[in-house]
């Protein structure tokens, strides 16, 4: 079957699996006690889910809700649900590896995680139970760039994953009112952008007569919008020049005298850096004390129908509009786009009922299964509406996002970008004034920042950068503490310690851990995959492809 050592897995179970192909019953052993269960009774299957607190207390847990029922009441197998808190996911999925406890259905979307997975044999290859998941198979007929995104080295699959809305993902907004108030334009340029922050923060746009306004937040993830105006990405700077992979030292420079200039003005919260999940940057905007707010993960119907509304609840007068990514001197770029190839989902090499796991996948793939997690039950929880193209709209928002609002958690990997009524625009529900304004604003930032006339930053998006080699990535994860850690340091530090001088520092630390070596990766991945790589250029064929989708 191809299977090697580096993928141990019990004999016995794969024995099951090809006797079932017979026709025969075949006996599998569940434990290394002995016990027994036979291959024609149903299977027994563990599933991580992500626990991001989404269950409220009159709904159950992630363990036991109106969803584990149902899933538990028709699925072909027996499923114990495994929740895994989404912040510490990686420490905990260690630790669970370590002491044999972790679920067979390990779902977690850090590439460089599943990678290290991979690197240590802790993954089972799937090609051989693709015939049992008959759902995903027909995926990846339909999309070869999940088959090529879920391929590790040895040119077997891996990994599950899911087609997404390539949506914008990062987004600025801007508080118009106080542009209007205080006679500013909108802000075209990064030169501009960092005097409208100076303004927000200094000029008192609220008329409350107190130096309490910011002018735009960097904290957690946020500061990647700005890395991204400057043509680079979170947590790396790989770009192209004259056909070779390159670590961006000159960009990586740009938007961190930004960032300083930001703090020095005091334009950002002076205590960013312990706001570590973005909430206290998202309250200081809901309270109206936020000029230019970096939404880093683009939940349109809840910002929309949620956060603005708190947002006028505090401040009536509040005017919000999105606001594209002003033009940097390295030239005109989008925000990040969700990535529209997106793997989720491995195997553990440990488990000991592939089969099982193979048929919990394609039951929740099945389309009333998915469609259950995504929209909830129809005339409970939504309605037809014509329009909306047909599509369901929410019959009460509160009624949904209680009951159904952390469902597709179960499905990690279930795709919203292959069918019309799962497209955002087409979630909305136009005879609600509040659903009405949310669509026309986003299909304003839409047309913003799903421009092909602008610049993706970086190489390519999320999982289509290569995973590294072990060694290498312990490398990265050294050197982006490194560079993180002299980053921050320069712009707290005012005159004592400059950006320049930060800069200078992370190349020497980069260099001296042995940085030149990914770079010698990326350039041998790059040269023997550039033809057939998913690329920054190629989100833009995927846009086309499911706007049209989006409006059939």
């Amino acid at each position: 079957m191809g299977y090697t050592n580096k993928q141990i897995i019990g004999i016995t179970a794969m024995c099951a699996i090809a006797a079932i192909i017979a026709g025969c019953s075949v006996l599998f052993r569940e434990d290394g006690g002995g016990s027994e269960r036979r291959a024609d009774n149903r299977g027994k299957v563990s599933v991580g889910v992500q626990d991001r607190g989404g269950v409220a207390s009159s709904e159950g847990s992630y363990e036991q809700n109106r969803w584990t029922r149902w899933i538990m009441a028709n699925a072909p197998v027996n499923v114990k649900f495994v929740p895994v808190l989404r912040s510490e996911s990686k420490k905990l999925l260690n630790v669970m590896l370590a002491s044999g406890s972790a679920p067979d259905i390990i779902n977690e979307t850090n590439a460089p995680f599943r990678n290290n997975l991979y690197e240590q044999g802790r993954l089972l290859p799937l090609d051989d139970l693709l015939q049992y998941m008959p759902n995903y198979a027909r995926l990846l007929e339909e999309h070869p760039q999940l088959r090529l995104a879920g391929t590790k080295s040895d040119g077997k699959l891996y990994e599950i994953g899911r087609v997404n809305e390539a949506n914008p993902l990062h987004v600025l907004f801007i508080r118009q009112d106080w542009l209007d108030k205080l006679g500013l334009n909108t802000p075209k340029t990064t030169e501009e952008l960092l005097a409208v922050a100076k303004a927000f923060a200094q000029r008192d746009p609220d008329s409350n007569g107190k130096e309490d306004t910011l002018g735009l937040n960097i904290s957690y993830a946020s500061d990647g919008a700005v890395n991204e105006m400057f043509g680079i990405q979170q947590d790396h700077s790989w770009g192209l020049r004259e056909g070779r992979v390159i670590r961006q030292w000159d960009k990586e420079l740009a938007a961190l005298r930004f960032k300083k200039a930001l703090y020095d003005a005091g334009a950002i919260d002076r205590d960013f850096i312990r706001d570590k999940d973005g909430s206290k940057a998202k309250q200081d905007f809901i309270a109206g004390k936020l000029g230019i707010y970096v939404n880093y993960s683009m939940n349109w119907f809840e910002f929309t129908t949620r956060d603005l509304v708190s947002l006028h609840r505090n401040d009536p007068s509040a005017v919000v509009v999105p606001l594209e990514y002003p033009a940097s001197p390295f030239g005109r770029y989008t925000g990040a786009i969700d990535n529209p190839y997106q793997m989720t989902t491995v195997f553990n090499v440990a488990m000991k009922d592939p089969l099982a796991a193979a048929q919990y996948i394609n039951f929740i793939l099945e389309p009333d299964t998915s469609n259950r997690l995504f929209k909830g039950e129809e005339g409970v929880h939504w309605i037809a509406s014509s329009e909306a193209g047909g599509c369901p709209v929410y019959t009460n928002d509160l009624k949904w996002r209680t009951e159904v609002g952390f469902a597709a958690a179960y499905g990690l990997f279930l795709s919203r970008g292959t069918e019309k009524c799962h497209f955002v625009k087409n979630q909305f529900n136009p005879k609600d004034d509040i659903q009405r304004k949310g669509l026309e604003m986003y299909k304003e930032a839409y047309k913003l920042y799903l421009d092909p006339e602008k610049e993706y930053p970086g190489l390519t998006l999320g999982d289509h950068v290569p995973g590294l080699p072990i060694e290498l990535d312990e490398i990265r994860i050294k050197a982006l503490k490194e560079t993180t850690d002299l980053y921050i340091k320069a712009i707290v530090s005012g005159e004592q310690y400059s950006a320049e001088q930060a800069v200078e520092d992370a190349k020497a630390a980069w260099a001296a851990i042995g940085g030149e070596r990914i770079v010698s990766y990326m350039n041998e991945w790059y040269d023997a995959n550039k033809e057939t790589a998913f690329l920054a250029d190629d989100v833009w064929t995927i846009v086309a492809k499911q706007t049209k989708l989006s409006e059939q």
